[in-house]
């Protein structure tokens, strides 16, 4: 049996994946497969969406095997 999710609004998944980064932090590097088991959403949809993420400055792609990303650390004021 299927289930339907429903489809996300643009740019809906770069939050749930950076709410989810946050929410796991303490967890090391996470890889596209852990992020989208997390939210329930594809590896794939998750990779491009860290990939675009990681242009954007937003995470830093933490190791290259396997591709793993990390939040940007952010600076204290």
């Amino acid at each position: 049996m299927t289930t339907k999710r429903k489809r996300l609004r643009p740019g809906e998944l770069d939050g749930k994946v950076l709410a989810y980064m946050r929410k796991h932090k303490d967890d090391g590097p996470l890889t596209s497969s852990a992020v989208g088991k997390g939210i329930d959403r594809s590896a794939g949809a998750i990779a491009n969406c860290l990939t675009r993420l990681a242009k954007e400055k937003k995470v830093r792609q933490a190791k290259r095997k396997p591709r793993a990303y990390a939040l940007k650390a952010t600076k204290a004021k």
